[in-house]
């Protein structure tokens, strides 16, 4: 499932400058603005984000706003400049959008008889790996979709559940939980973690659409799985346009180790947009493929594409009263990446209940490296990562058995792709400092040009002391910079204090940066990539003494 194009695209991360401060991480639009006015939303509301905490939530309740989780705020549209404009003056003010409404795209259903029933489970995940066998402390699997039908007769004996409350109008949340984990109980199919602990977390459809959903929608349900207790999130729909109260929350829940997994999209043939969730750091996306492993002809490629699973053709279970292909038994062959993306879900919960020894960031990459190369669309070999199938087929066996030194080093404190996720504007709290004062510390990290462009770190310089801090290169050519807390983003150059871009992949980055003042200060160390290496990847480690 997909959000249909919106009528125009909101603004992006560093873009322009736009009319009302706030942050330019976020969309920053109001009534009455170009943009905003030729975005289809709803008449009635607007979104407003706020820095989380008691200040914001007084000035909101003066305007009658709606709470949605994590400094999101639901208010009435003609409200919505007065209280853009207060939380700026207050310098809480995260970012303002239209209440966009994301409609969504079915995919069409395909002969139940062009594929056999479960051939897709038996290539993703062979009968020979058992799944763990489910505990109340399994991994989670939240997935974020239409409403399901928990009646069904494919969820007897099994760990599924929904949250109440909203009519069950499409197939489409039904569909990708039993792909993800319909049990072993003789009626149906098999899930890719039979009975594995799964809840569909229900979006409801904004009124006078078909089967649309607003921004706001996403993110409080993406909360609500958070709340839940997920261990992964799965999101099989997505829109050109970036949703700011859904991507702050998925990084709040990246921050609490939850995976978030997203559907790649299906307009490959209506132009190949970038779609979000999908597109965003640390978000694992999943392209679609045919039976004989191919691209399929609908899945969107682009760099964010992680890996693939089989997306044509897919057996699943859908509510009775909407089988649509004429047997109305209850189960119908569907396509999409919205059933490749679940498929992946699952494994990520599999891999993280069989090695709970992996930290999350590298159970998304023992899935991902250990999946099956598979051949272009021209019929050429090209070993490695590739746009449209990313690492290649899912392959749950491969992932269970990949040696740990054949996986990249944990990547700490993600995300931390700018200030505003680590000096607490979008969090309500600062992060941790990596450094204090006193002896040496060293941190190794990662970089990656699409899944995390930026790594940034907090460190406390005492009071008239200095802090000499070097990023020594591991893999490619990181960059070094350094923010005071007045800065509001890594492009911010009056904010920043120290510079050193030493061109080559051996040669240290280095700068001392002194606090002056009479109280201890806060400041931001930001690595970059640099130069033009065809590798996306970048290792380093980071001193501060």
């Amino acid at each position: 499932m997909t959000r249909a194009v919106l009528a125009a695209t909101l603004s992006l991360l560093l873009s322009a400058p736009a009319a009302h401060a706030a942050l330019p991480e976020f969309p920053n639009e109001l009534p009455g603005d170009v943009t905003a006015s030729s975005v289809r939303s709803d008449p009635d509301t607007w979104l407003v984000g706020a820095r989380p905490g008691a200040a914001s939530a007084k000035i909101a309740d003066r305007y009658g706003a709606r709470h949605s989780g994590l400094g999101n705020y639901v208010v009435e549209r003609s409200r919505a400049k007065a209280l853009a404009g207060d939380l700026e003056t207050a310098g809480l003010l995260l970012y303002a959008q239209a209440n966009t409404i994301l409609k969504t795209k079915q995919t069409v259903p395909d002969d139940p008889f062009s594929t056999p029933p479960n051939a897709w489970r038996a290539k993703v995940a062979p009968q020979v790996f058992m799944p763990p066998a489910v505990a109340p402390t399994s991994p989670l699997i939240a997935l974020v979709d239409a409403a399901a039908d928990a009646t069904h007769p494919e969820w007897a004996g099994s760990n599924f559940s929904t949250i109440p409350g909203v009519p069950v109008t499409s197939s489409h949340g039904t569909a990708t939980a039993a792909v993800a984990a319909a049990p072993l109980n003789g009626v149906g199919i098999l899930g890719v973690w039979p009975s594995a602990r799964a809840l569909n977390v229900p979006l409801p459809v904004a009124p006078g659409t078909e089967g649309g959903i607003t921004c706001a929608s996403s993110g409080e349900a993406i909360g609500k799985a958070i709340q839940a207790g997920a261990a992964v999130i799965n999101m099989s729909y997505g829109s050109p346009s970036r949703c700011a109260a859904e991507w702050v929350q998925l990084y709040f829940g990246i921050a609490k180790g939850i995976i978030p997994v997203a559907a790649a999209g299906n307009e490959f043939q209506e132009g190949n947009p970038l779609e979000f969730p999908a597109s965003l750091p640390h978000v694992v996306t999943v392209a679609a493929t045919t039976p004989d492993d191919r691209s399929a002809i609908f899945s969107n490629a682009n760099t964010a594409v992680d890996l693939s699973a089989p997306g044509v053709g897919i057996l699943t279970a859908v509510p009775p009263a909407l089988d649509t292909d004429g047997a109305q038994d209850g189960y119908q062959a569907m396509d999409g990446t919205s059933f490749s993306a679940p498929m992946v879900s699952a494994a990520m919960a599999w891999v993280r209940a069989a090695r709970p020894d992996l930290t999350p960031d590298r159970v998304v990459e023992a899935v991902k490296r250990s999946a099956t190369d598979v051949v272009a669309p021209d019929g050429v070999n090209r070993p490695g990562w590739d746009p449209l199938t990313g690492f290649g087929v899912l392959n749950v066996g491969a992932a269970l058995q990949i040696p740990v030194d054949k996986l990249p080093i944990q990547d700490p404190l993600e995300p931390n792709d700018n200030l505003v996720w680590v000096d607490g504007t979008a969090f309500g709290k600062a992060s941790t400092p990596v450094w204090q004062g006193g002896k040496q510390v060293e941190v190794n990290g990662l970089m990656d040009k699409t899944e995390d462009p930026v790594d940034v770190y907090r460190i406390i310089i005492p009071a008239k002391k200095s802090a000499k801090i070097s990023v020594i290169p591991r893999f490619g050519d990181p960059s070094l910079e350094v923010f005071t807390t007045e800065a509001i983003s890594v492009n911010d150059v009056d904010g920043r204090v120290a510079r050193s871009r030493v061109s080559g992949s051996k040669k240290t980055e280095r700068v001392t940066v002194r606090n002056r003042g009479s109280k201890k200060r806060s400041y931001f160390v930001a690595i970059k990539p640099q130069g033009s290496s065809r590798y996306q990847e970048r290792q380093y480690s980071l001193r501060v003494r």
